[in-house]
């Protein structure tokens, strides 16, 4: 049983290992495979096809009448009447409400770039945790070995009266708890691997296959800022809609043109000879609508005054969050380099005294007791190293997500 569990664990590993895509491969993925950009996409689409909506006058409207009692006229009785009407905004409305609707289209595209940068950070977060189980797998898997070893030495020098039975129980504790902490580590990588498929959209028994190695030496951070976050370029567009807004409220406030034509049939007059007897007439007709009591104009563009006001407020408020995260994941990413360097030299101090121990055994008795404290505290070291450049790549996914 203990064979196939080892095996199990080999055959993980392997397929995570080998044929290892990049990071940008998954952003590809996904970004393919999102339903909610395809969503946004969609609604940005809309937003802009209603542009194409304005331009078209209200319904043209049509009368007819008939006369019961026939009004006489000097060309005879009227018989019955019949029209056409068409309103026209005032000059200039068409155009400014046309404005409005493609400066609020505009508003959707800052949300496919807001949803975009969402789902780009949670696949990279998602990449380096499972870089992070990786790596862990390969570091449990080593001390595991390195302590069979010390195990192996601990019974030959047992035979020997070089040992005690204690120091290979010590040695056989501590490699149990590896092996326990590696099937931990295996279900935490499927768990993650599912999810990570899950956010790519794809089939959760998809191989996730991630890189054998990160540098944090390979990162680069120049100058950054906050000033070109899609969020606060969505406030600058809400605040252009609602100057266009208000223009067009403006506009509505003026009167509206309407140009008819009227058409009265008339019958002739009998036994008389006048000229245009029975002519029907035509009547061309020119009309205005005054908003004369209409006062809701004042109160419209207070109230977009107010809106502009909130908009630069909460413009305000979310340049300080965002600068604020950004110092965070700054601190996040300066540190973990640093605690990436304090480990790497760790490592090294504690393996230069383990192999000063390992020459005393070949001229004496092994302090097993000592030995095994010492690798143990290498692995401390190997997890607080990959632990740490897991949260630099992870701080320098935040400062992307704030300022590119």
């Amino acid at each position: 049983m203990k064979t196939k569990i080892v095996i199990t664990i080999s055959i993980l590993f392997t397929a995570i290992s080998s044929h290892a895509q990049s990071l940008q491969e998954y952003l590809a993925i996904a970004k393919e495979n999102s339903s909610e950009l395809k969503i946004n996409n969609y609604e940005y689409e809309i937003a802009k096809e209603k542009v194409l909506e304005i331009g078209n006058n209200t319904n043209t409207s049509f009368n007819f009448g008939y006369f019961i009692q026939r009004p006489e006229s000097r060309v005879g009785p009227q018989v019955a009447m019949g029209g056409i009407n068409q309103q026209f905004p005032w000059f200039g409305t068409k155009n400014s409400e046309r404005e409005m609707v493609k400066s609020a289209a505009e508003v959707w595209k800052y949300d496919v770039e807001l949803s975009e940068r969402d789902l780009l950070y949670k696949v990279k977060e998602a990449y380096y945790n499972l870089y992070e189980k990786q790596a862990l797998t390969v570091i449990l898997m080593e001390n595991k070995e390195i302590l069979m070893t010390y195990e192996n030495m601990a019974l030959a020098a047992l035979e020997n009266n070089k040992a005690t039975f204690s120091d290979v129980s010590l040695i056989r504790v501590q490699k149990n708890e590896l092996h326990s902490k590696m099937f931990q580590n295996y279900n935490e990588i499927e768990a993650l691997s599912n999810n990570f498929n899950r956010l790519l959209q794809r089939d959760i028994n998809e191989i996730v296959n991630i890189l054998d190695g990160l540098n944090v030496t390979d990162i680069l951070i120049g100058k950054i800022g906050v000033d070109n976050h899609p969020s606060l370029d969505k406030m600058d567009q809400l605040n252009h809609v609602l100057e266009n807004e208000n223009e067009l409220i403006g506009k509505e406030n003026t009167p509206t043109i309407g140009v008819g034509l009227d058409y009265i049939i008339v019958n002739k007059i009998e036994n008389i000879d006048i000229v245009d007897n029975g002519k029907d007439i035509i009547l061309p007709t020119v009309s205005f609508s005054i908003p004369i009591f209409n006062k809701d104009y004042k109160s419209k563009s207070n109230q977009i005054k107010i809106r502009q006001d909130l908009i630069i407020s909460e413009k305000i408020n979310q340049k300080r969050l965002l600068e604020m995260a950004l110092e965070d994941a700054l601190l996040s990413f300066n540190n973990s380099i640093l605690s990436v360097v304090a480990a790497q030299k760790n490592k090294e101090e504690i393996q230069h005294a383990i192999n000063i121990n390992l020459k005393a055994y070949e001229t004496g008795i092994l302090n097993y007791k000592n030995i095994v404290g010492l690798q143990l505290q290498k692995i401390k070291y190997q997890l607080m190293e990959i632990a740490a450049t897991k949260n630099a790549f992870i701080a320098k996914a935040t400062i992307e997500y704030l300022t590119n």
